[in-house]
């Protein structure tokens, strides 16, 4: 396993920052370079079940399990990955799963007059190319700032 950091600062309080970034709305902005349809559905509470989506090639909705282990808003968010979910139900084994099950991604939120720096680290399996996460995460780092500043 190895874990990867991906950052930006953003002239806009913690708070604001933390509010984008988790309001469904702005998730599913930020969130593009992932998926064009990326959204959730449940909770940002902690110990909570949250459901990431997209919509598949064939227009139908499919995504991650995860739960929140950690929110300390404008400050902390920490998620585990746990399965996968389609039209047949939720699934917690198996190939793609295996690659991501307990990986965790970590939202830090560091505030200095009035500027906040975002740092986010993602635990990935050994059978993953960091390369191709360096450019969704630059993107959406990338959106998450200019809707935060504007």
């Amino acid at each position: 396993m190895k874990t990867v950091f991906y950052s930006t600062e953003i002239n806009a309080p913690a708070m604001e920052v933390y509010n984008t970034m988790l309001d469904r709305s702005g998730y599913q902005q930020w969130t593009k370079p992932f998926s064009p349809t990326s959204d959730f559905k449940g909770s940002w509470n902690e110990g909570e079940k949250i459901y990431f989506s997209s919509l598949d090639e064939n227009g139908k909705e499919a995504g991650m399990i995860s739960e929140v282990i950690k929110n300390i808003p404008a400050d902390l968010v920490i998620v585990r990955h746990l399965g996968m979910w389609n039209e047949d139900g939720e699934i917690f084994e198996g190939p793609f799963v295996d690659d991501w099950r307990n990986i965790l991604e970590i939202y830090r939120f560091n505030e200095s007059d009035g500027k906040t720096m975002v740092i986010c680290s993602v635990e990935l399996s050994d059978n993953e190319d960091s390369h191709s996460f360096d450019k969704m995460w630059t993107e959406a780092l990338s959106i998450l700032k200019k809707i935060c500043e504007n």
